[in-house]
């Protein structure tokens, strides 16, 4: 072998064994410039003005957790409390105004009450006491939780949100199947931001694919809301029934004894057990329909029979139950107040919360922890 052959192998050898020795190095430098992008990813999605820019976060079963999740959260940076949680489906969303609310109790010298609207669609009494004892009460701390009810929310309903596809949420799952596991992969998705935006990427290029890149898609419009969590619903309900949108409604049928309802009753109790464990008042709303439901000779016997149900159990487990109509089924029979024949409108929505704020206002045994704590707060501001 020359010399030069001999050479050669060395100098190649030696490389080789720097390149081995360098590995290391090069991974290293490599593992940590990726963590850092990481990092430096996650800061930017936590700054605010960038998450407005940005599609609502995937964390949750649907949008419409996220939205409100997040509106709730300024309102407690605001005024550091929420006294009044109102829950429930659609029907609370949009038929009870919180600003409202709060603004007739202060008027009727109750001081200042601080509640928020966390209603969401297609809740039936299940999913509702899920999100109540899982969500709600951990990140509100409310004195008070109001669930409101109407008569279709006793039975399944193909247009309830089906509980398994709800449970499926990359949180929700574990708090339907706990564990260790289930529990770290929650947390970690609650916490970690670059978590709560999967799947954003491919869905921005289809908008853009589609030129639909500049507008909102139709969940952000479904699940608008003003500060307190109200979603205003429109049109009204002459203006559907103008356009036929609502052919085929029928009235409420009669309340037999049956299984499927008795489910949704139990689920209202743990709702009302979940709150006081959480050091809640409970109240439960019983939210008017329109007067259409209860159409028929027989219509009002078959709406005290529901009523009766509610107060049933309202009375068994001791909480207080609320009837703004009176027993009268025909009391929200105006079309301009409805938007279909249980969402009302804006004009239906501000009757209601009157009524609501009036019943509350009258009843003592609805609001006397919220009367200590409103003169409490007045007297320790400066």
């Amino acid at each position: 072998m020359t010399d030069s052959s001999t050479s050669s192998s060395e100098a190649a050898a030696r490389t080789r064994q720097r390149l081995i020795q360098f590995r290391p190095r090069i991974l290293s430098a490599t593992f940590a410039s990726i963590v850092a992008m990481l990092a430096a990813t996650e800061l930017v999605l936590r700054v605010p003005a960038v998450q407005r820019q940005l599609p609502i976060r995937t964390h949750f079963h649907e949008p419409g957790v996220v939205v409100r999740l997040e509106t709730m959260e300024a309102l407690k940076r605001q005024f550091h409390r929420i006294d009044v949680l109102f829950v429930g489906s659609s029907i609370i969303r949009c038929n009870v105004r919180p600003l409202l609310f709060d603004a007739l109790l202060a008027d009727r010298g109750h001081g200042e009450v601080v509640s928020f609207n966390a209603g969401m669609s297609g809740l039936w009494p299940a999913a509702v006491r899920l999100y109540l004892e899982q969500l709600w009460l951990p990140k509100a701390h409310p004195r008070l939780v109001v669930q409101g009810i109407r008569f279709g929310e006793l039975f399944p309903s193909p247009s309830a949100r089906k509980y398994d596809a709800i449970v499926g949420g990359p949180v929700e799952s574990a708090w339907q199947y706990p564990g260790v596991l289930p529990g770290i992969r929650a947390r970690a998705f609650e916490r970690v931001h670059l978590l709560q935006y999967r799947g954003i990427w491919p869905l921005w290029l289809q908008r853009y694919r589609d030129g639909r890149n500049d507008a909102p898609d139709d969940d952000e419009v479904r699940v608008f809301t003003d500060p307190r969590g109200w979603t205003p619903r429109l049109p009204t309900l002459d203006i559907v029934l103008a356009r036929h949108y609502l052919n085929g409604e029928k009235p409420n049928p009669a309340l037999t004894d049956s299984a499927e309802w008795k489910t949704s009753v139990e689920e209202i109790r743990r709702s009302c057990r979940a709150a006081r464990r959480a050091g809640a008042e409970y109240v439960l709303v019983n939210v008017p329909e329109h007067a259409f439901r209860w159409s028929g000779p027989d219509g009002r016997e078959r709406y005290q029979v529901y009523l009766g149900v509610l107060k049933n159990l309202a009375e068994a487990d001791g909480f207080p139950f609320v009837d703004v109509t009176d027993g009268d089924p025909a009391r929200f029979a105006l079309a301009a107040e409805f938007s279909d024949y249980h969402h009302m409108s804006p004009e239906g929505a501000a009757h209601f919360t009157r009524l609501l704020a009036g019943a509350f206002d009258s009843r003592v045994d609805v609001l006397p922890k919220l009367e200590t704590r409103a003169v409490a707060v007045a007297i320790s501001l400066p």
